[in-house]
């Protein structure tokens, strides 16, 4: 069954440099043209949500674009940085005509072996960096460093430890360039709000596809529903119902779109009882029925 993702498998003509598995890297800026992506040779049409099965950075290099990433929106410009986990969800709502891109992608398990990645802190610090925007030094200092691993990348005589420590000094710099760049910015009781928010998407992309009540996040995070609830609305200004809603029918849209699965199989892995409970809660929630939208 293979929807709206963007993963390695499907990204190909990685077999013309030895060596090289689960990483890919742009050799030269790519151009994105009506939200369609195309990485070597393999197209992605951003304008619908597509799921993210690897981690990923990117760097705009000219132009800007509306993004959404795992339901939040961002202005993607110019020396800004994006930054994908596994099952983030991106989709490109509006951009100029001249947008370009660099990027990095490579899959989890290249990199699992590293204690670093896998550790749980790792994780929520690259949550927090899904968006950076930068100064132009910055971004050319980063642009450098893409180039230098571009290099190594294309060596007949790669080596893979190699690559690994360059894309773990490349995470640090992002991460360390996020932190310096939020010290002093928010108050403490809205740091704590962002923290709860932050960890609260965490547990969303976790569990969405079995879990769709208040009651089992705030159980996660130690919280009662009501207080979770507040956090949520002061810190998103939106409430939890709504963002696990959203999460939910942006899954089912990124499945329905480009997909050989039926709404009863897209219902199943969603955890709903039944296609017809499912149908109601996608129209409720998009105004039209599942078929509709896939057919639209």
């Amino acid at each position: 069954m293979k929807y709206a993702k963007i993963s390695l498998e499907d990204i190909v003509c990685q077999n013309s440099i030895p060596g090289i598995q689960n990483f890919i890297i742009s050799e030269e800026k790519i151009y994105v043209k009506n939200s369609s992506v195309n990485f070597q040779n393999s197209f992605f049409d951003l304008k619908y949500p597509h799921v993210c099965e690897g981690i990923g950075f990117a760097i705009c290099t000219k132009g800007k674009a509306r993004v959404r990433i795992n339901l939040r929106e961002y202005q993607l410009e110019s020396s800004s940085i994006i930054a994908l986990l596994p099952n983030y969800i991106i989709q490109i709502l509006e951009q100029d005509e001249n947008l370009e891109i660099e990027f990095l992608f490579f899959s989890f398990d290249f990199v699992s072996d590293i204690k670093m990645i896998t550790e749980v802190e790792f994780i929520e610090k690259v949550q927090r960096a899904t968006y950076l925007r930068i100064d132009e030094e910055t971004a050319l200092d980063l642009l450098e460093f893409h180039t230098f691993i571009v290099r190594q990348y294309k060596k007949t005589n790669y080596d893979e430890a190699i690559m690994k420590n360059l894309l773990v000094a490349l995470i640090n710099k992002v991460l360390l360039i996020h932190h310096e760049s939020g010290k002093g910015e928010k108050m403490e009781s809205l740091a704590h709000n962002e923290e709860v928010f932050q960890r609260f998407l965490g547990l969303l992309f976790r569990y969405y596809k079995k879990e769709r009540t208040i009651k089992f996040y705030a159980g996660e995070l130690f919280l009662t529903p009501s207080h979770l609830t507040k956090v949520i609305k002061e810190a998103s200004r939106k409430p939890v119902s709504q963002w696990i809603d959203e999460m939910v029918i942006m899954s089912a849209k990124a499945m329905l779109k480009s997909s050989d699965m039926t709404v009863s199989q897209i219902a199943e892995e969603l955890n709903f009882a039944n296609p017809s409970f499912f149908g109601t809660y996608f129209k409720k929630r998009s105004g039209i029925t599942p078929l509709q939208y896939k057919e639209s």
